[in-house]
Order: structure tokens, then sequence, then C-alpha cells
């Protein structure tokens, strides 16, 4: 048994290095987007047909939420998925996929098939290392890159040059689409949780704002979930800062667009009560949205 992990571990690490080459190359090429594909589909045919279903308690009001641990190794649990929304079907989310860069995608399937896509490769990951960390923020990230590439139709890039009192200095972000003078371009931070480090995407929204002008950049955020599980417990939790959240909004930059793959109830009450100043969404809207986004 020990073995056949093995392979299911050495399969996940080379479809991920792949991945993550391919990205490297072009992350809005047909091949970057065919190995998340394999990637996802690898991880969900793993956490169906070699691992259990653990359920959890959820002390998030109107959510439910499990997790997986290895079948034969039960002592390590990944973290929380929310039941509302992954997909074990390996084969529909396939075809959910092809039909969604084909754009015959239904709306009301866009939120449950991006959420799976997004998530069932990090589960799979943590179960043989569950302090592994870089491996799904790296992948979550070209996901995302390679959705907006290919949504944008433009290749982002990670540095800006800022001049200042003669220097030039350079900083990396997380991406940074160019749509050319007819357009803004977008700012893409992109984190699978915030915590109080979410600070970076506002301050880095500000420094553009600064040097290239309050209208040259739109910042786009796209976050995954902020769930926190009690390994022991098995209790999931919701952690969020709503207050640092509207201050960095008012007083620091404004972000355009907010999507989660998972909004906090936290923050989709916040933007209940602020609606035009915290536009807080599910990241399925966007593709509902796209030309409003992009264009306006």
């Amino acid at each position: 048994m020990a073995q056949t992990m093995d392979k299911h571990l050495r399969e996940l690490n080379r479809l991920y290095e792949q991945m993550k080459d391919a990205a490297k190359e072009d992350i809005s090429s047909d091949e970057t987007g065919r190995l998340i594909h394999d990637l996802a589909l690898k991880a969900i045919w793993f956490l169906k047909n070699e691992c259990k279903l653990v359920p959890l308690k959820s002390l998030v009001p109107d959510k439910q939420y499990f997790s997986f641990a290895k079948s034969r190794a039960p002592g390590v649990v990944c973290r929380p998925a929310n039941s509302a929304l992954f997909n074990l079907d390996p084969n529909l989310v396939s075809r959910q996929w092809q039909a969604w860069w084909k754009g015959k995608l239904k709306h009301s399937d866009l939120a449950r098939m991006s959420y799976t896509i997004a998530l069932a490769p990090c589960l799979a990951m943590e179960l043989f290392d569950r302090q592994n960390k870089k491996q799904p923020a790296t992948y979550f990230e070209c996901l995302i890159g390679h959705i907006f590439a290919k949504a944008i139709g433009t290749t982002p890039h990670t540095k800006m040059t800022f001049e200042i009192e003669g220097r030039a200095v350079r900083m990396t972000m997380d991406f940074l689409f160019d749509m050319g003078s007819a357009s803004r371009g977008i700012h893409l931070p992109v984190k699978m949780s915030t915590r109080e480090r979410v600070v970076q995407a506002w301050a880095h929204q500000r420094l553009l704002d600064a040097a290239y002008g309050l209208n040259s950049y739109r910042g786009i955020m796209i976050l995954f979930s902020e769930t926190k599980l009690d390994s022991k417990k098995l209790e999931v939790v919701e952690i969020c800062v709503p207050d640092q959240w509207l201050a960095y909004q008012v007083l620091l930059s404004k972000m355009d667009r907010i999507y989660y793959f998972d909004i906090p109830k936290v923050y989709e009450d916040l933007t209940k009560r602020y609606p035009k100043i915290l536009p807080i969404k599910n990241f399925g809207e966007f593709f509902i949205e796209k030309e409003e986004v992009l264009n306006s």
C-alpha cells in the first residue's frame, strides 16, 4: 500500500511540476490549461478512490464542510471543502471545464466547477504533507493567471518599475495585465486566504495609483476562502477582519472587484451593507460580468 501511495504522490508531483513549468513558459497556453485540468482530475480521482470523507463541525452559519483522509493513514486530514461547492465526479468536472472554455457552461454551474478545480489539487497535496503550503498556493496562482490570461487575451507580467529619486525601483507583484492605451491595466492580487497580510494587495494598488495615476490600473483581487480547521476538534471557522478591509478600501486604495471562491459570511454581510465601497462577489460572476469589469 505504501508503494501505491508513493505512486499517487509521484504522479501528482509530476503533473504539478509540468504545470508550473508550462505556466512559467506561457501561462495563457493551451498546454498550461491541459495540465491544470489533468492535475485537478488526478486529484479528484485520488480523493474519491484512495481517501475517505471526514465530516466536520461547521461553526460558520449556513455552511457545511468536510475534509479527506487517506484510507490507510486516517490520522492526517486536509483543509476543509465546502459541501455545497465541491464535486467528486471527475468526469462531470472534466466536461464542465471543457464547456467552460467553449462558452457553453451554464452560469449556475460556474461556481461549483471552478471551486472544485481550484481546491482538489490542494487537498490531495496536503494529504501527503500537511505543512505543504507552497504547492497549493503556486497551483492556485497558476490557475488564476491562466484563467485571466485566456479571458483577457494577453499574457501578464509580475514586475513593475517605479522611478523614485532618480532610481528605477523594481517590485514584484502577483499579476499585471497591460491592456493598451484604450483601456486601464489590470492589477490582479491572488491569495488562497488573507488574514492580516492582505494589506499588501491594497499597498501595491496604492503604489500603482501614485506612480501611474488613479485610472491606470484597475485592482481585481482573487481569493479562495478564509476557513480555518482545528484538526483535533474537526471544527471549521472563518477568520475575517472586516474593519481593516473597510479602512484599506476607503483610506488606502480601492479594489474595483474582490472575488471569492467561497465568500465568508462576514464579508458577504459587509458588502451588502456597503455595496458601492466593497464589491465582493463569487468568482463565477466574473465570467458573467467580464466585459463590464474589463472595459469599464
